[in-house]
Protein backbone atom coordinates (compact mmCIF):
# COMPACT_ATOMS: atom_id res chain seq x y z
CA UNK A 1 0.00 0.00 0.00
CA UNK A 2 1.15 3.61 -0.68
CA UNK A 3 1.34 5.80 2.26
CA UNK A 4 -0.77 8.51 2.20
CA UNK A 5 -1.67 8.48 -1.51
CA UNK A 6 -4.95 8.87 -2.77
CA UNK A 7 -6.34 7.51 -5.90
CA UNK A 8 -9.01 9.52 -7.62
CA UNK A 9 -12.25 8.04 -9.93
CA UNK A 10 -13.36 9.95 -12.18
CA UNK A 11 -16.23 9.00 -14.71
CA UNK A 12 -16.57 11.71 -17.42
CA UNK A 13 -19.19 11.56 -20.37
CA UNK A 14 -18.45 14.26 -22.63
CA UNK A 15 -18.07 16.67 -19.63
CA UNK A 16 -16.08 19.68 -20.50
CA UNK A 17 -15.26 20.56 -16.86
CA UNK A 18 -13.47 17.75 -16.44
CA UNK A 19 -10.15 19.33 -18.05
CA UNK A 20 -10.75 22.29 -15.29
CA UNK A 21 -11.36 19.71 -12.78
CA UNK A 22 -7.96 17.73 -13.01
CA UNK A 23 -6.08 21.34 -13.05
CA UNK A 24 -8.10 22.25 -9.96
CA UNK A 25 -7.25 19.33 -8.52
CA UNK A 26 -3.78 19.63 -8.17
CA UNK A 27 -3.63 22.81 -7.91
CA UNK A 28 -5.43 22.98 -4.75
CA UNK A 29 -3.74 19.82 -3.22
CA UNK A 30 -1.30 20.25 -0.75
CA UNK A 31 0.78 17.13 -1.44
CA UNK A 32 0.27 16.79 -5.48
CA UNK A 33 2.93 14.44 -5.53
CA UNK A 34 0.31 12.07 -3.79
CA UNK A 35 -2.48 12.33 -6.06
CA UNK A 36 -3.23 9.84 -8.41
CA UNK A 37 -6.29 9.79 -11.01
CA UNK A 38 -8.16 7.20 -12.88
CA UNK A 39 -10.35 8.44 -15.42
CA UNK A 40 -12.67 6.82 -17.97
CA UNK A 41 -13.39 9.33 -20.28
CA UNK A 42 -16.46 8.63 -22.48
CA UNK A 43 -16.54 11.37 -25.54
CA UNK A 44 -17.71 12.12 -28.77
CA UNK A 45 -14.87 13.01 -31.50
CA UNK A 46 -15.25 16.59 -31.26
CA UNK A 47 -15.25 17.03 -27.15
CA UNK A 48 -12.37 18.20 -25.08
CA UNK A 49 -10.18 15.62 -23.70
CA UNK A 50 -9.94 15.18 -19.97
CA UNK A 51 -5.93 15.33 -20.21
CA UNK A 52 -6.05 18.28 -22.60
CA UNK A 53 -2.74 20.29 -22.35
CA UNK A 54 -2.29 18.04 -19.38
CA UNK A 55 0.67 15.68 -18.73
CA UNK A 56 0.95 13.86 -15.65
CA UNK A 57 2.80 10.21 -14.82
CA UNK A 58 0.41 9.75 -11.96
CA UNK A 59 -3.07 10.01 -14.51
CA UNK A 60 -4.50 6.78 -16.01
CA UNK A 61 -7.61 7.12 -18.33
CA UNK A 62 -9.18 4.43 -20.52
CA UNK A 63 -11.22 6.62 -23.31
CA UNK A 64 -14.03 5.00 -24.55
CA UNK A 65 -16.55 6.50 -27.37
CA UNK A 66 -20.23 7.63 -25.90
CA UNK A 67 -21.44 5.30 -27.77
CA UNK A 68 -20.21 2.56 -25.58
CA UNK A 69 -21.30 3.87 -22.16
CA UNK A 70 -23.47 2.25 -20.07
CA UNK A 71 -23.93 4.61 -17.46
CA UNK A 72 -22.48 5.67 -14.46
CA UNK A 73 -21.59 2.55 -12.46
CA UNK A 74 -19.86 0.97 -15.37
CA UNK A 75 -17.71 3.72 -16.01
CA UNK A 76 -16.80 3.63 -12.24
CA UNK A 77 -16.09 0.14 -12.32
CA UNK A 78 -13.64 0.81 -14.94
CA UNK A 79 -12.35 3.60 -12.86
CA UNK A 80 -11.53 1.18 -9.49
CA UNK A 81 -9.58 -1.19 -12.43
CA UNK A 82 -6.82 1.70 -12.72
CA UNK A 83 -6.55 1.69 -8.65
CA UNK A 84 -2.81 0.61 -8.08
CA UNK A 85 -2.58 0.35 -4.05
CA UNK A 86 -3.04 4.02 -3.20
CA UNK A 87 -4.36 4.10 0.66
CA UNK A 88 -7.23 6.39 0.24
CA UNK A 89 -9.95 6.22 -2.73
CA UNK A 90 -11.86 9.40 -3.55
CA UNK A 91 -14.73 9.09 -5.78
CA UNK A 92 -15.80 12.29 -7.38
CA UNK A 93 -17.37 13.57 -10.46
CA UNK A 94 -15.83 15.23 -13.76
CA UNK A 95 -17.46 18.76 -12.89
CA UNK A 96 -15.94 19.35 -9.46
CA UNK A 97 -13.84 21.97 -7.39
CA UNK A 98 -11.90 21.71 -4.43
CA UNK A 99 -10.84 23.51 -1.59
CA UNK A 100 -7.37 24.12 -0.35
CA UNK A 101 -5.66 21.51 1.10
CA UNK A 102 -8.58 19.36 0.10
CA UNK A 103 -6.25 16.13 0.49
CA UNK A 104 -4.89 16.79 3.82
CA UNK A 105 -8.35 17.78 5.15
CA UNK A 106 -9.93 14.45 3.79
CA UNK A 107 -7.23 12.03 5.43
CA UNK A 108 -7.11 14.15 8.72
CA UNK A 109 -11.43 13.56 8.58
CA UNK A 110 -10.68 9.83 8.59
CA UNK A 111 -7.89 9.69 10.79
CA UNK A 112 -9.83 11.81 13.08
CA UNK A 113 -13.20 9.83 12.95
CA UNK A 114 -10.93 6.31 14.20
CA UNK A 115 -9.11 8.56 16.99
CA UNK A 116 -12.21 9.64 18.22
CA UNK A 117 -13.82 6.17 18.35
CA UNK A 118 -16.69 7.06 16.22
CA UNK A 119 -15.89 4.31 13.67
CA UNK A 120 -13.47 1.67 12.33
CA UNK A 121 -14.26 1.71 9.02
CA UNK A 122 -15.28 5.57 7.83
CA UNK A 123 -16.45 6.98 4.98
CA UNK A 124 -17.27 10.81 4.06
CA UNK A 125 -20.15 10.91 1.69
CA UNK A 126 -22.64 13.86 0.47
CA UNK A 127 -23.98 16.08 -1.62
CA UNK A 128 -21.31 18.77 -2.09
CA UNK A 129 -22.16 22.36 -1.86
CA UNK A 130 -23.15 23.92 -5.48
CA UNK A 131 -19.99 25.49 -7.14
CA UNK A 132 -21.82 28.62 -7.17
CA UNK A 133 -20.64 28.78 -3.55
CA UNK A 134 -17.11 27.77 -4.27
CA UNK A 135 -15.91 31.23 -2.87
CA UNK A 136 -17.94 31.39 0.74
CA UNK A 137 -17.13 33.31 3.89
CA UNK A 138 -14.79 31.48 6.22
CA UNK A 139 -17.38 31.56 9.41
CA UNK A 140 -19.68 29.48 6.42
CA UNK A 141 -17.22 26.51 6.12
CA UNK A 142 -18.87 24.17 8.61
CA UNK A 143 -22.21 24.97 7.12
CA UNK A 144 -22.23 21.49 4.37
CA UNK A 145 -25.02 19.81 2.85
CA UNK A 146 -26.42 16.67 3.37
CA UNK A 147 -29.26 14.41 2.06
CA UNK A 148 -32.13 15.14 4.12
CA UNK A 149 -35.47 13.36 2.59
CA UNK A 150 -35.69 10.16 0.00
CA UNK A 151 -38.31 9.21 -1.74
CA UNK A 152 -39.31 6.35 -3.86
CA UNK A 153 -39.38 6.66 -7.48
CA UNK A 154 -41.97 5.20 -10.12
CA UNK A 155 -40.11 2.68 -10.16
CA UNK A 156 -40.23 1.69 -6.44
CA UNK A 157 -36.39 2.42 -6.28
CA UNK A 158 -35.60 4.74 -3.37
CA UNK A 159 -34.31 8.22 -4.73
CA UNK A 160 -32.57 11.04 -2.39
CA UNK A 161 -34.91 14.05 -2.62
CA UNK A 162 -31.83 16.67 -2.97
CA UNK A 163 -29.97 17.85 0.41
CA UNK A 164 -30.76 19.94 3.08
CA UNK A 165 -27.90 22.50 4.85
CA UNK A 166 -26.22 21.75 8.26
CA UNK A 167 -24.11 23.43 10.34
CA UNK A 168 -21.66 20.62 11.60
CA UNK A 169 -19.75 22.97 14.00
CA UNK A 170 -16.68 20.85 12.97
CA UNK A 171 -17.99 17.73 14.44
CA UNK A 172 -18.94 14.29 12.25
CA UNK A 173 -22.40 13.48 11.67
CA UNK A 174 -23.31 10.31 10.65
CA UNK A 175 -25.58 9.75 7.49
CA UNK A 176 -26.94 6.30 6.03
CA UNK A 177 -26.34 7.69 2.76
CA UNK A 178 -23.45 7.50 0.18
CA UNK A 179 -23.32 9.46 -3.16
CA UNK A 180 -21.57 9.01 -6.14
CA UNK A 181 -20.28 12.28 -6.49
CA UNK A 182 -17.95 12.60 -3.26
CA UNK A 183 -16.80 9.39 -1.35
CA UNK A 184 -13.70 9.41 0.34
CA UNK A 185 -12.59 6.48 2.58
CA UNK A 186 -9.65 4.31 2.75
CA UNK A 187 -8.93 2.04 -0.29
CA UNK A 188 -9.36 -1.31 1.67
CA UNK A 189 -12.98 -1.17 1.12
CA UNK A 190 -12.45 -2.15 -2.59
CA UNK A 191 -11.79 -5.93 -1.52
CA UNK A 192 -15.24 -6.18 0.76
CA UNK A 193 -17.05 -3.99 -1.69
CA UNK A 194 -15.51 -4.11 -4.77
CA UNK A 195 -17.69 -1.93 -7.98
CA UNK A 196 -20.40 -4.18 -9.90
CA UNK A 197 -19.77 -4.33 -13.74
CA UNK A 198 -23.31 -5.45 -14.35
CA UNK A 199 -25.74 -2.57 -13.33
CA UNK A 200 -26.03 -0.90 -16.94
CA UNK A 201 -27.51 2.32 -17.57
CA UNK A 202 -28.22 2.56 -13.57
CA UNK A 203 -28.54 6.29 -12.58
CA UNK A 204 -31.41 6.03 -9.62
CA UNK A 205 -30.54 3.36 -7.41
CA UNK A 206 -26.37 3.53 -8.08
CA UNK A 207 -26.37 5.63 -4.85
CA UNK A 208 -29.03 3.45 -2.11
CA UNK A 209 -27.47 0.32 -3.41
CA UNK A 210 -24.13 1.48 -2.43
CA UNK A 211 -25.44 2.89 0.45
CA UNK A 212 -26.79 -0.43 1.16
CA UNK A 213 -23.70 -2.38 0.58
CA UNK A 214 -21.13 0.05 2.85
CA UNK A 215 -23.82 -0.37 5.77
CA UNK A 216 -23.82 -3.94 5.77
CA UNK A 217 -20.38 -4.77 5.66
CA UNK A 218 -19.85 -2.24 8.82
CA UNK A 219 -19.01 0.99 7.39
CA UNK A 220 -19.93 4.03 8.89
CA UNK A 221 -20.48 7.10 6.18
CA UNK A 222 -20.09 10.22 7.65
CA UNK A 223 -21.13 14.30 6.53
CA UNK A 224 -17.43 16.17 5.99
CA UNK A 225 -17.15 18.25 8.92
CA UNK A 226 -16.22 21.29 6.21
CA UNK A 227 -16.50 21.80 2.73
CA UNK A 228 -14.04 20.08 0.64
CA UNK A 229 -15.30 20.09 -2.77
CA UNK A 230 -18.20 21.92 -4.76
CA UNK A 231 -20.03 20.23 -7.04
CA UNK A 232 -21.82 22.20 -11.08
CA UNK A 233 -25.09 21.04 -10.58
CA UNK A 234 -27.06 23.59 -13.35
CA UNK A 235 -25.39 21.39 -16.34
CA UNK A 236 -29.04 21.56 -18.44
CA UNK A 237 -27.42 22.06 -21.50
CA UNK A 238 -24.46 19.65 -21.41
CA UNK A 239 -24.61 16.37 -23.32
CA UNK A 240 -26.44 13.45 -21.72
CA UNK A 241 -26.22 9.75 -22.04
CA UNK A 242 -30.16 9.29 -22.41
CA UNK A 243 -30.42 11.99 -25.36
CA UNK A 244 -27.51 10.46 -27.05
CA UNK A 245 -28.36 6.73 -26.64
CA UNK A 246 -31.64 5.12 -26.20
CA UNK A 247 -31.32 2.73 -23.63
CA UNK A 248 -35.08 2.27 -21.59
CA UNK A 249 -35.35 -1.36 -22.10
CA UNK A 250 -31.89 -2.36 -21.67
CA UNK A 251 -31.97 -0.32 -18.51
CA UNK A 252 -35.03 -1.66 -17.32
CA UNK A 253 -33.69 -4.97 -16.29
CA UNK A 254 -31.49 -3.22 -14.31
CA UNK A 255 -34.25 -1.53 -12.24
CA UNK A 256 -35.47 -4.78 -11.57
CA UNK A 257 -32.99 -6.40 -10.20
CA UNK A 258 -32.08 -3.85 -7.84
CA UNK A 259 -35.76 -3.10 -7.21
CA UNK A 260 -35.49 -6.83 -5.62
CA UNK A 261 -32.71 -5.98 -3.74
CA UNK A 262 -34.49 -3.50 -1.75
CA UNK A 263 -37.19 -5.77 -1.50
CA UNK A 264 -35.06 -8.64 -0.34
CA UNK A 265 -36.39 -10.25 2.93
CA UNK A 266 -32.86 -10.36 4.48
CA UNK A 267 -29.21 -10.27 3.27
CA UNK A 268 -28.99 -14.05 2.32
CA UNK A 269 -31.67 -13.46 -0.70
CA UNK A 270 -30.37 -10.36 -1.72
CA UNK A 271 -26.79 -11.54 -2.20
CA UNK A 272 -28.75 -14.43 -4.74
CA UNK A 273 -29.48 -12.00 -6.73
CA UNK A 274 -26.01 -9.87 -6.66
CA UNK A 275 -23.63 -13.02 -6.86
CA UNK A 276 -19.76 -11.43 -5.94
CA UNK A 277 -21.16 -7.59 -5.50
CA UNK A 278 -23.35 -8.46 -2.46
CA UNK A 279 -24.52 -7.38 0.95
CA UNK A 280 -21.76 -7.48 3.80
CA UNK A 281 -23.03 -9.48 6.92
CA UNK A 282 -21.53 -7.32 9.75
CA UNK A 283 -25.19 -5.82 9.64
CA UNK A 284 -28.67 -6.59 8.32
CA UNK A 285 -31.09 -4.92 5.49
CA UNK A 286 -33.80 -4.15 7.57
CA UNK A 287 -30.39 -2.66 9.93
CA UNK A 288 -30.12 -0.18 7.30
CA UNK A 289 -33.81 1.05 6.60
CA UNK A 290 -34.49 1.40 10.86
CA UNK A 291 -31.43 3.23 10.75
CA UNK A 292 -31.99 5.61 7.50
CA UNK A 293 -36.21 5.67 8.80
CA UNK A 294 -37.31 4.19 5.40
CA UNK A 295 -40.32 1.90 5.50
CA UNK A 296 -39.60 -0.47 2.77
CA UNK A 297 -43.28 -2.47 3.27
CA UNK A 298 -45.49 0.64 2.83
CA UNK A 299 -42.96 2.77 0.49
CA UNK A 300 -42.72 5.47 3.20
CA UNK A 301 -39.77 8.12 4.29
CA UNK A 302 -40.03 9.47 7.79
CA UNK A 303 -38.39 12.56 7.99
CA UNK A 304 -35.16 13.12 9.97
CA UNK A 305 -35.47 15.26 13.33
CA UNK A 306 -32.51 17.63 12.62
CA UNK A 307 -32.58 18.58 16.08
CA UNK A 308 -31.67 15.19 16.82
CA UNK A 309 -28.34 15.82 15.31
CA UNK A 310 -27.28 19.03 15.70
CA UNK A 311 -29.32 22.51 17.28
CA UNK A 312 -27.79 24.50 15.01
CA UNK A 313 -29.45 23.09 11.59
CA UNK A 314 -30.30 25.82 9.22
CA UNK A 315 -31.72 23.51 6.24
CA UNK A 316 -32.82 27.24 4.30
CA UNK A 317 -31.90 25.56 0.56
CA UNK A 318 -32.24 22.53 -1.42
CA UNK A 319 -30.23 20.73 -4.17
CA UNK A 320 -32.60 18.91 -6.12
CA UNK A 321 -31.98 15.54 -7.90
CA UNK A 322 -33.56 14.54 -11.31
CA UNK A 323 -33.06 11.55 -12.56
CA UNK A 324 -34.11 9.50 -16.27
CA UNK A 325 -37.16 8.60 -14.66
CA UNK A 326 -38.35 11.66 -16.30
CA UNK A 327 -34.17 11.83 -17.23
CA UNK A 328 -32.50 10.31 -14.76
CA UNK A 329 -28.86 11.58 -13.48
CA UNK A 330 -26.62 11.97 -10.24
CA UNK A 331 -25.76 15.14 -11.38
CA UNK A 332 -28.33 17.05 -9.22
CA UNK A 333 -29.93 20.20 -10.56
CA UNK A 334 -29.60 23.48 -8.64
CA UNK A 335 -33.49 23.73 -8.22
CA UNK A 336 -34.47 25.68 -4.68
CA UNK A 337 -37.09 24.76 -2.21
CA UNK A 338 -40.08 22.95 -4.46
CA UNK A 339 -42.04 24.84 -2.43
CA UNK A 340 -40.96 28.17 -3.33
CA UNK A 341 -41.87 26.70 -7.09
CA UNK A 342 -45.35 25.64 -5.64
CA UNK A 343 -45.92 29.24 -4.40
CA UNK A 344 -44.56 31.22 -7.73
CA UNK A 345 -47.27 28.95 -9.66
CA UNK A 346 -50.10 29.70 -7.41
CA UNK A 347 -49.66 33.49 -7.48
CA UNK A 348 -49.09 33.50 -10.94
CA UNK A 349 -52.27 31.78 -11.35
CA UNK A 350 -54.06 34.53 -9.21
CA UNK A 351 -52.99 37.23 -11.16
CA UNK A 352 -53.86 35.55 -14.55
CA UNK A 353 -57.94 34.82 -12.64
CA UNK A 354 -57.95 38.48 -11.24
CA UNK A 355 -57.34 40.10 -15.52
CA UNK A 356 -59.61 37.72 -16.59
CA UNK A 357 -62.07 38.64 -13.71
CA UNK A 358 -61.48 42.25 -14.46
CA UNK A 359 -61.84 41.97 -18.07
CA UNK A 360 -65.63 40.51 -17.83
CA UNK A 361 -66.56 43.23 -15.45
CA UNK A 362 -65.44 45.75 -17.73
Amino acid sequence: MKKDTIFVSIASYRDKLCNNTIINLYNNAKFPENIYLGIVQQNKEDDLDCLHNIYNPRIKIIRLSYLDAKGPTYARYLCSKLWDNEEYFFQIDAHTKFVKDWDIKCITAIKNIKRLGLSNKPVLSHYPRSINDYIIPSYKKFVVTYIKNVFFNKYGIIKYDGAGFINTNNTFIKTPFVTGCMLFTESKFLKDIPFDPSLDYLFTGEEILHSIRFFTHGFDAFIPNENIIFHSYIRNNEPKLWDDIKYENKKLKTIEKVFKVLNSKNNYDANIILNDYGLGYNRTLNDFYNFSNIDIINKKFIKFNDNKNNKNNKNNSYYKNNSDDTNDTNDTNDIYNTKNIIYFILFFSIILLFIFLIKNIC
